[in-house]
């Protein structure tokens, strides 16, 4: 059964909408609305299925023993899905800043 996004949204403010068995849900159900950027950083990296583009590469990022459980915190305090997804949104941001000051140095 498939529904408009305005049945949904009906649905959703009867509460009548449940989380999938298996999954979590990071906010409060009485939280405000996600913000653009916040959008963003949640589907950051996933492509929309009629682009044509090639698959992302993998890569493996080692962390201390110490910076696991802080990471897990932010990533949740940012609204986003998962510590990948912060370690993918910090990166973007820290190559976004280096192409900006490399381009002033001419």
């Amino acid at each position: 059964m498939s529904y408009t996004s305005e049945e949904l949204d009906a649905m959703a403010d009867r509460g009548e909408l449940k989380p999938a068995p298996g999954t979590a849900v990071y906010r409060d159900p009485g939280a405000p609305a996600l913000k653009d950027k916040e959008l963003m950083g949640i589907f950051a990296g996933r492509p929309r299925e009629e682009e044509q583009r090639p698959v992302n590469v993998e890569l493996r990022v080692k962390v201390t023993p110490t910076m696991k459980d802080p990471l897990k915190r932010i990533a949740r305090e940012e609204n986003l899905h998962n510590s990948s997804a912060l370690v993918h949104s910090v990166l973007a941001d820290f190559i976004r800043n280096r192409a900006k000051k490399a381009y002033k140095a001419f």
